[in-house]
């Protein structure tokens, strides 16, 4: 039993360290990593990594077990392809192949090697990948390629690169810096033959990588269908293009139509049309488009057929509808006025029907289907006529007035007529049957007026008018000033007219009328205009005369209320205000007696009396009055009283203000200021009457800034009615 147990523990034991001979100590392993140029490699022996051609790249092999095994690890790197091998944790080479990376462990107890391998295979990059296309992608075959005619070709390098170069023929010459190039006339002729035309860019990893072109221009062929085309309506027009093949080329055609393999197609529809021609030798395809437009026949309206009287006239019109410049052509031409315009006048040499035509013809001379006839029947010569016109009885017409025509027709069967008055000016319509006429040319004149049918059969007549003198109104008043309360008269005359009997017009009517006199009574104050027309026995108006009557009272006021009052046993003199108007006469009397008193501006009252001042103006002559009664008080007249306290919130309305009281003070040369605490003025004024009417109600003057409650400083300047004056200062409180 104990040899067996030996027997297997030494087999466990070799196993053991066969193990660790081919991995790692007991004490470590070994995992492998690969760096290339500093990017850790993926381990495997198919992982295929590129460098760029000619370019030295870094090899770095570790290993990176969380523990490593005893000893100093030794590095080996070997190139299977080449067979190059390096003794060294990292290298620096240019070869490319399969590089195998080995790192290996000296146990010095054993006497034996642990190692481990991996291996990354390096290849060139190469620029097979990256290749000319056309705008849509597709890679360009065969070594040369076309360029048609004189158009424009853009082509693409492969998309994914950076650094874009387009060179032509050299690397001096650079005709892009971007993946497209569009090659141009001016870039490649066809006289240049074959081009090359290379790029380069960088990839991803930054190799430079190229690629070549031979380009050539064929320019064996062009098409061409010509300038847009306007025809007249229906006209066919042949396409085609000069295309001229070179021996040996062969080229296919095909049209927007649907037509193929043929080089002309024709039309007579409105359209766009193309041609495409493809050369089987180049591959070219170029094209060409034309636009046909067709013009559209005017349409073409005439006169109707008519009949007209026995060596009358008619004038014929044709009407176009449409826009465009257009010739005309009547025939036949004999009787016509002039056969090349739109509207002549026919006059036809014989009696029955004649069948005008005209052909409208446009600027291109296209006139299609615009032609028209009309007939026009001249009547035989008749006996009777075919209506009666009657212009009206002779009358007699006002001058410069506006009256009233009217022509009548007497006719076997009904029609449509025009009219023309004459001989003008008088007028307002001359072409209709009953005009207004209107004229100021005195005496007797004959007028006449034609109507004609709708034949053109026509009829005149006449009258004789007599147009009057003019009728005019004088008065025996020029403007004027008159009294206030007087009674006015004003005569008028006339003259002129159709006759001497006349009647007057007085506007506006507030006062007497009796014939040719218009009496006003009891004149108001201002100016009255009188407006003064008159009329004849044939009801002829003359023109308006006005008159302006003015009344005027002159101005007198003693007193502003109607009593007045002297205060103190005092003598008060009473001052008559006429505004300094000058001719103004001034007498006082007693009222109810009226004893004259005295003469002059002003009267001095002792007494309690009720007095007038009669007033009369020396150049017009009129008067007026003012009235006042006088009372003497026993008063003392030199009364000032301010409040010392007030409240613009009290209920009282007198108590909300600060006021100014007192009797007999003047307004001239008073003022009233009042202060705040920090001796800002807040309110002024220099009149009396506001001061006692008014006062201040607790606020800025002219402005909604409260004050608050305070004491408030006031001075109060001024002089009494019998000229002495006052200064007064003092303080007052207001609470709100």
């Amino acid at each position: 039993m104990a040899a067996r147990f030996k027997i297997y523990l030494f087999l466990v034991l070799s196993f053991l360290l066969l193990q660790a001979g081919n991995n790692c100590f007991a004490a470590g392993s070994i995992t492998v990593s690969i760096d290339l140029n500093g990017v850790t490699v993926i381990p495997g022996g198919s992982k295929n990594v590129q460098v760029c051609k000619g370019s030295i790249f870094n090899l770095l092999v570790k290993n990176i077990a969380s523990s490593a095994p005893s000893g100093s690890a030794v590095y080996e790197w070997k190139n299977l392809d080449s067979l190059k091998t390096l003794a060294s944790q990292q290298i620096n080479t240019g070869d490319a192949g399969r590089w195998v990376a080995t790192i290996k462990y000296y146990n010095t107890s054993t006497s034996s090697w642990t190692s481990a391998s991996d291996t990354v295979y390096v290849s060139y990059y190469t620029s097979s990948g990256f290749k000319i296309t056309t705008t849509t992608g597709v890679p360009i075959t065969g070594s040369n390629i076309f360029v048609c005619g004189s158009k424009d070709s853009t082509f693409l390098a492969s998309p994914g690169y950076t650094d874009y170069v387009w060179y032509k023929n050299s690397s001096s010459n650079v005709v892009s810096t971007t993946n497209s190039l569009t090659i141009t006339q001016a870039m490649l002729s066809a006289s240049e033959g074959t081009v090359s035309f290379f790029v380069t860019a960088k990839n991803s990893l930054g190799c430079d990588v190229s690629t070549q072109q031979n380009i050539r221009r064929d320019n064996s062929f062009a098409v061409n269908l010509g300038p847009d085309q306007v025809l007249c309506s229906g006209t066919p027009v042949t396409l085609s293009s000069p295309v001229t093949p070179p021996p040996s080329v062969i080229f296919l055609y095909k049209w927007s139509t649907g037509a193929s393999n043929v080089s002309s197609i024709s039309v007579n529809t409105a359209g766009t049309y193309t041609l495409y021609v493809t050369s089987n030798g180049s591959k070219c395809v170029l094209n060409s488009s034309v636009k046909i437009s067709y013009i559209t026949p005017p349409v073409v309206t005439i006169t109707p057929d008519t009949s007209i009287c026995y060596g009358t006239s008619v004038q014929l019109n044709a009407n176009i509808t449409g826009n465009g410049t257009y010739s005309y052509a009547w025939t036949p031409t004999t009787g016509l006025s002039n056969p090349s315009i739109s509207n002549p006048v026919a006059t036809p040499t014989a009696v029955g029907p004649t069948v005008y035509t005209v052909k409208i013809t446009d600027a291109l001379g296209c006139s299609g289907g615009s032609s028209k006839s009309t007939t026009i029947t001249m009547l035989a010569p008749y006996t009777n006529p075919y209506f009666t016109l009657d212009a009206g009885n002779d009358t007699a017409f006002c001058y410069n007035q506006a009256s009233q025509l009217n022509a009548t027709i007497t006719a076997a069967s009904p029609s449509t007529y025009t009219w023309d008055w004459g001989p003008g000016p008088g007028f307002n319509t001359p072409t209709i049957q009953n005009p207004l006429f209107t004229s100021t040319d005195v005496g007797m004149k004959k007028y006449g007026v034609t109507a004609t049918d709708a034949k053109g059969c026509k009829k005149t007549d006449s009258l004789l008018i007599v147009i009057n003198p003019a009728l005019s109104v004088t008065t025996s008043f020029t403007d004027s000033t008159q009294c206030v309360g007087n009674t006015v008269q004003l005569y008028a005359s006339a003259s002129g007219g159709s006759s001497a009997v006349y009647g007057f017009n007085f506007t506006p009517p507030n006062g007497v009328i009796s014939g040719n006199q218009f009496t006003y009574l009891q004149l108001k104050e201002g100016p009255e205009v009188i407006s003064v027309t008159a009329e004849d026995a044939k009801g002829c108006m003359s023109s308006a005369v006005d008159v302006t009557i003015t009344g005027y009272r002159p101005y007198i006021k003693v007193a502003e209320g109607e009593d007045t009052s002297a205060f103190g046993g005092n003598p008060l003199v009473l001052v008559a205000d006429i505004k300094n108007k000058p001719n103004i006469k001034i007498d006082w009397y007693e009222q109810f007696t009226d004893a004259f008193l005295v003469s002059g501006p002003t009267y001095t009252s002792t007494k309690n009396e009720t007095v007038y001042a009669f007033c009369k103006d020396t150049v017009f002559v009129c008067t007026n009055a003012d009235t006042v009664r006088v009372e003497h008080l026993d008063a003392n007249m030199y009364v000032i009283y301010i409040p010392n306290v007030f409240s613009p919130e009290a209920s009282s309305e007198e108590n909300q203000k600060l006021k100014v009281y007192g009797t007999l003070i003047q307004e001239d040369g008073f003022s009233f200021r009042i202060y705040n605490q920090w001796g800002q003025l807040v309110y002024q004024t220099n009149s009396f009457s506001e001061a006692n009417t008014k006062g201040w109600s607790g606020e800025v003057k002219n402005n909604s800034t409260k004050q608050s409650s305070n004491v408030y400083t006031y001075t109060v300047d001024g002089k009494f009615f019998d000229g002495s004056s006052f200064s007064r200062a003092g303080t007052a409180t207001m609470l709100r």
